[in-house]
Formats: structure tokens, sequence, C-alpha cells
């Protein structure tokens, strides 16, 4: 059998549900003009669900599930790598469902333009019902847009960054050949706390690697009324931070803990200033979230393992 034009990894953890709605939309919509391509389904759940999802679909692509353990993002991420047989790899994550052509459109942009990996867009999917979040009106935190042309060039680090938004493995495509050439490249280290696909983002460019904007190549992302509360947004910002502090430390950043004292204390007092105005509830998040950010800077070495944290709430909520 010959390898497939690309090979499309999605990660899972005990998400059956979310997981069937991704595959169906990967089966349906990935190509409108017959691409040759295969699934795999990293399975890193630890009652093994992917295989009963699979046996619900009739699908007319390969498609095969990974299992792979302990719970850990980067584990499932590389037991992906190692699975899929083609020269392109797509991550896809398993609240996201994709719309018609979207691998279409990252193949074409990632070979116009000779890039290592390119990333498209993702639209939030809200529940019904579920308005956004005061102090994040627009959802940008759920969110990977801009207004970038196709082609345009993505920068994961440094001053020059990209401001829009912050780079990450889902919904993008790489060439196996210049992106994946360690055995496990996904840092484990960063498999519970996040921040493993910016780590192999930044080590990636350091090494002279390309990243380029993909608008065309959509998915939308299905998110829990759950991650709307204050305090999860809270958890998210202090996480982020101290996943931020890290990576600046591996990989040359300098200031990081100066600048998260200023931010910790600025935003702070901004935020007890504005909590008695109920009006103000828009900008008091919006500074909370921002000394939370700051307060994770200064904590670096200590990281939360958001990703449990996340799977543990759920389990609860069921």
């Amino acid at each position: 059998m010959s390898a497939p034009v690309a090979s499309i990894v999605i990660t899972t953890h005990s998400r059956p549900l979310l997981l069937e709605a991704a595959l169906r939309s990967c089966l349906t919509h990935a190509t409108t003009r017959g691409l040759d391509f295969e699934v795999v389904v990293a399975d890193n759940s630890p009652d093994g669900h992917a295989a009963a999802v699979l046996a619900r679909l009739d699908p007319l692509v390969p498609l095969r599930a990974v299992p792979c353990s302990p719970p850990n993002i980067s584990v499932a991420r590389n037991a992906g790598l190692r699975a899929a047989r083609a020269p392109l790899v797509a991550f896809l994550d398993d609240d996201q469902e994709v719309e018609p052509g979207w691998l279409d459109a990252l193949v074409d942009t990632l070979e116009r333009t000779g890039a290592d990996a390119a990333l498209g867009a993702v639209r939030p999917a809200l529940p019904p019902g579920v308005a956004p979040a005061p102090w994040d009106p627009e959802s940008r935190q759920f969110s990977r847009l801009s207004p970038m042309p196709d082609g345009a060039p993505v920068i994961a680090g440094g001053p020059a960054r990209t401001r829009d938004f912050v780079v990450g493995a889902g919904n993008s495509l790489w060439r196996v050949a210049t992106c994946f050439t360690e055995p496990e490249p996904f840092d484990l280290d960063y498999g519970a706390c996040g921040g493993e696909d910016l780590e192999l983002f930044l080590r990636l460019e350091g090494a002279g690697r390309r990243f380029v904007w993909c608008p065309g190549a959509v998915a939308r992302e299905k998110v829990p009324a759950s991650r709307f509360a204050l305090r999860y947004a809270l958890l998210r910002a202090y996480s982020g931070g101290q996943v931020f502090a890290a990576l600046s430390r591996r990989h040359g950043g300098a200031g990081t803990t100066l600048r998260g004292v200023a931010q910790f204390l600025a935003m702070g007092l901004l935020a007890l200033l504005l909590w008695p105005f109920p009006a103000a509830r828009g900008r008091f998040g919006r500074a909370a979230l921002a000394a939370a950010g700051g307060l994770g800077k200064l904590t670096w070495w200590r990281r939360v393992a958001l990703y449990h944290a996340e799977s543990a709430q759920r389990a609860g909520a069921a």
C-alpha cells in the first residue's frame, strides 16, 4: 500500500462524543478534491474509548487507533507521529471539527511557500445559550484568527513574534522530514501543563525552520460552558504564565521574572480597584487574568498540571 499524502493525527483523552464528531468532520470535509490521507487516533484515555468510536464509523480512508499511556499530551502526540505513514502530518484536537477543504488548504499553502509547518484558523463554537465571558467578549482565548494573508510568516518567539495568537499544534500541518527528526519531538515535561507544542515551535524556529499562516484551513473548536467561568480562566492564565516563563528561560529569554513582578503588582492593584464596580466586570476580569499570568511567571518551576485538572473536572461532572 502506497503512503498517503498526509496523516491526520487526532489526540484524544476520555471524550468519545467529541472524538466521533471530529472524525466524522475529517472523513466528510478534510478534502474536496480526493486528496489521499489517513487518520490516526492517539488514544490517551485510560479506558481506550477510541476503538469503540472507530467501530461505529464506515470510513473510506485508512483509520486506526493507537493506545498510548500515561496520560500526557506529549505522549499522545509522539505516539501518533510514530504511527503516521505520510510525509506530511496534520494535528487536530478531539474537540475540533474541520470545515470543507481544510486539509486541501493546508497542503496547498505548505507546498506553495515551501515552509516547514502551516497553521490554520480556529473559531470557537460556544454551547447553546452560553454567552462569551465579559472579559473576553470575542472568545479570543479559544480562537486563532488573524488578518494576515495566506502564506504570511508566523513567528513563534522573540521580539518579532506573531502577536495575533500564540502558536499551537491543534489545526496545523508539518513536514515530517524537517520537523520530526527526533524520536520524541514533543517534550514530556510539558505534556501535563501544556506548552509542549510551543516548546517544539521555539526549538524548530531556533534551528531555522519556517512557519506560515493558512486562514483557509478552518477548524471549529467546541468550548464547554465550564471554560467561561472566571475560576477556570484564572487557572489557565496562571498556568500560561508559568509555561511562558519556563520556555523563555529555556530558549534564551531575559527579564521574565521582573516583568512578572510588575505585571502581577500593577494588574493585581487594578483588579482590586475595579472589583466593587459591577459595570466594570470586563475590565476587572482582564486585569485579574493579567495578574494571574504575572504570578505564574514568578512560579514557573512548579507548573500546574492544567490538563490533569481539566480531566478531573470532566470526571467529576460526569
